[in-house]
């Protein structure tokens, strides 16, 4: 079963467009592929639209491309190495939500035809209905359903394929605040994510429990440090007795102490150990990490594959005389519509290419004022607990439970009181821009 994964300006104009009319409509879309934990995901990347000559028959109830149409719309794909989609629509409320005999017929002829042509890619063929979407994916010689649509924007939405209505699972009765809150469906969503964390210290595993506690199916979290003495005052569920642990192994059992969320710990550096094929089943990642190099590999994975980033900062300044001269802590959300952690400028190449320095060559950098060390930095509860708490508010807000209209990027200074609360601009000339959708075809690294 695949799931098929759309930019949200991309999949609202594609919508615009098919359902602009009362006949049939079609046009050609591109793809990316890959496998998340063995599962087939497309990610839709570009729409061809149809021209006057496209169709040899256009009415109320048939559709047929022309021969040049096929054509034109597959050298595109081969010339960009990606797959071709042919989507056309049953208009009608009277229509099948699925295909019709004579689709599948077409469906079938079309990927005889085109895999002698692109034999080294899926292809595929959608149909959309006033009640959905309905999906197959020709791929190995097979044709699969879609299972799965997921809509990533600033507000993360999908549903179901046609003919999938998935699990129909109640809600617990101790979510009966929760569900009050925020909405049974909501609550539904909310149990059937998977969330990766990257970082269990002070805001992530605060994060984590705040998750757990409020249902999430399954949580994996990231950390390669074990625990030592200065870390106890911070990590939830932590004890004298867990110094020299793993920190994502004291998490997991402190968690299943309480909840039914199924924990992975996974203990690796996210930066050296090869730990990207892991995330990219993730619904959400949250970047709980305490370096810029881990952020950007964060950063990477989200616009590349089209998972939401909610990335969580807690820092405290001080002056030269000791006092605490600012106390920042800072939430930013990326998705294909908003600005990445690059158009921020929470992401500094200079920094990034200093924090891979050997510690002698960081020393001498220090004694230059050239550089300033990030490894021990002054850290308390109150404030890393409520920067993880700011992350889980920018969870519910993509969810789309505080409407669509939030800002992605969020910052409150407890010292002198104040929060600023922003859009960061999409810079045109940003990597994200170009590397947006790209999945396995550009490797993700440091």
């Amino acid at each position: 079963m695949w799931t098929v994964v759309f930019p949200k300006k991309l999949y609202d104009d594609l919508n615009k467009f098919l359902f602009s009319t009362k006949y049939e409509n079609g046009c050609f879309l591109l793809a990316n592929s890959y496998k998340a934990s063995d599962k087939p995901v497309m990610i839709i990347t570009e729409v061809i639209k149809p021209d006057d000559e496209s169709w040899n028959r256009s009415g109320e109830h048939s559709l047929e491309p022309s021969s040049s149409f096929i054509n034109k719309c597959v050298v595109i794909a081969d010339s960009k190495n990606l797959s071709p989609v042919f989507v056309h629509t049953h208009p009608h409320s009277l229509h099948p939500a699925g295909f019709s005999m004579i689709d599948e017929k077409s469906n079938k002829r079309m990927f005889a035809n085109l895999s002698q042509i692109l034999p080294d890619r899926p292809l595929a063929s959608f149909v959309f209905s006033r009640h959905g979407m309905c999906g197959v994916v020709f791929n190995s010689g097979k044709i699969q359903n879609v299972s799965r649509i997921k809509i990533s924007g600033k507000v993360l939405d999908g549903y179901a394929g046609v003919g999938f209505d998935g699990k129909k699972d109640l809600v617990d009765t101790k979510f009966d605040r929760q569900v009050r809150a925020l909405g049974e469906q909501n609550q539904k969503k909310i149990q059937e994510m998977t969330m990766t964390l990257v970082g269990s210290g002070g805001t992530g595993s605060p994060l984590a429990v705040q998750l757990a506690r409020m249902g999430v199916k399954r949580l994996r979290i990231v950390d390669k440090d074990n625990i030592d003495a200065t870390n106890l005052p911070r990590i939830y569920g932590a004890k004298d007795t867990d110094v020299g642990k793993s920190k994502v192994e004291v998490l997991k059992r402190h968690i299943e102490c309480f909840s039914k969320t199924k924990v992975e710990a996974i203990q690796a550096d996210v930066t050296k150990d090869g730990v990207t094929s892991k995330l990219i089943d993730s619904d959400v990642i949250f970047s709980c990490t305490d370096n810029l190099t881990s952020r950007s590999i964060l950063n990477d994975i989200s616009i590349q594959y089209l998972i939401p980033l909610i990335d969580i900062g807690c820092r405290i300044h001080k002056d030269k005389h000791g006092a605490i001269d600012q106390a920042v802590m800072k939430v930013q959300v990326v998705t294909p519509d908003t600005a990445c952690l690059w158009c921020s400028g929470t992401l500094d190449g200079k920094l990034i290419m200093q924090e891979s320095l050997s510690d002698e060559e960081k020393k001498n950098l220090a004694k230059e004022g050239y550089y300033e060390n990030v490894d021990k930095q002054p850290s308390i509860i109150s404030m890393t607990t409520m920067a993880a708490s700011m992350g889980v508010n920018k969870l519910l807000a993509l969810l789309g439970i505080m409407g669509a209209d939030y800002d992605s990027q969020t910052q409150i200074e407890m010292k002198d009181e104040f929060m600023i609360s922003s859009s960061p601009e999409i810079k045109d000339n940003c990597v994200c821009q170009k590397r947006k959708g790209l999945a396995d075809r550009r490797r993700v690294t440091a």
